[in-house]
C-alpha cells in the first residue's frame, strides 16, 4: 500500500512540473507580445511625431506659425531665404533621423520574428 501511495504522488509531481513548464513557457510568450507592441507602439508615436514636424514644416516654408495659428492668427508672413534654407537643412536632418529610426525598427521586429 506504501508502494502505491509514494508511486501516486510521484506521478502527481510529475505532472505538477509538466503543468508548470507549460505555464512558464506561456508566460515567456505573453512577455514577448507585450514587448513585441511596446516597440510597434512607441514607433507609432514616433511616425506621429515626425508627421506632425513634417506639416508644421510645410507651414513655416509657406509661412505660417504653427503657434501663431493656435492663438487665431492666420496672417501669411513671407519667409526670409535664411529661414527657408534653415527649415531646409532641419528637415533633412529630420528625414535622416526618420530613416534610421526606420530601419531600427524594420531591423528589431525582423530579429524577433515579426514581419
Amino acid at each position: 500500500m506504501m508502494k502505491w501511495l509514494v508511486v501516486i504522488i510521484f506521478i502527481a509531481m510529475l505532472g505538477y512540473l509538466f503543468e508548470q513548464r507549460r505555464h512558464i513557457k506561456f508566460l515567456k510568450q505573453v512577455n514577448f507580445n507585450q514587448e513585441t507592441r511596446h516597440i510597434m507602439t512607441d514607433h507609432e508615436i514616433f511616425l506621429l511625431k515626425h508627421q506632425i514636424g513634417t506639416y508644421v514644416y510645410s507651414l513655416e516654408t509657406l509661412g505660417y506659425s504653427q503657434d501663431k495659428m493656435n492663438r487665431g492668427d492666420y496672417t501669411r508672413h513671407e519667409p526670409s531665404q535664411e529661414k527657408l534654407q534653415a527649415l531646409q537643412e532641419e528637415l533633412q536632418r529630420n528625414q535622416s533621423i526618420y530613416r534610421s529610426k526606420n530601419i531600427q525598427f524594420e531591423t528589431e521586429l525582423e530579429l524577433r520574428g515579426v514581419e
